[in-house]
């Protein structure tokens, strides 16, 4: 029987090559989450029925970064810049792995300043194209 270790020190980001780092508070940082279903059942009155499996479902990345940092300029600047994403993600203590390509950034999230806390610089990318892997090896 092992251990996995899913420790934040054993998680690796990369956004267009550069690794991203400066995570802010929300509890999980990073999500990732399919952007369309990945086949559908079609069911007619009869006992029929027809699958319709989609080749490239997509998958849907949202980033929350510290405000301010270099992490969330970089980010900012690319979806400013309309860029093209290609984004990578290891948990190393598990080997679980993801690649995404043909991305990307649709949106920023909500920025809350002033008072007593601010909010973490959100960023959503979704991608045409993802592999992944999970439960490691």
């Amino acid at each position: 029987m092992s251990l996995d270790n899913f420790s934040n020190n054993l998680f690796s980001v990369t956004v267009n090559g550069r690794t991203i780092s400066d995570w802010g508070e929300t509890p999980t940082p990073v999500t990732d989450e399919p952007i369309d279903q990945k086949s559908t059942l079609r069911r007619g009155q009869s006992k029929r029925a027809i699958r319709l499996d989609r080749q490239t479902p997509g998958r849907r990345v949202t980033l929350n970064l510290n405000p301010g940092s270099p992490d969330s300029a970089y980010i900012s600047g690319l979806m400013n810049s309309n860029a093209n994403i290609i984004y990578t993600s290891t948990q190393i203590g598990t080997l679980e792995a993801d690649i995404g390509t043909e991305g990307v950034i649709v949106n920023d999230g909500p920025k809350g300043r002033g008072g007593d806390t601010i909010t973490d610089d959100q960023y959503i990318i979704e991608f045409n194209n993802w592999k992944g892997t999970k439960g490691g090896t």
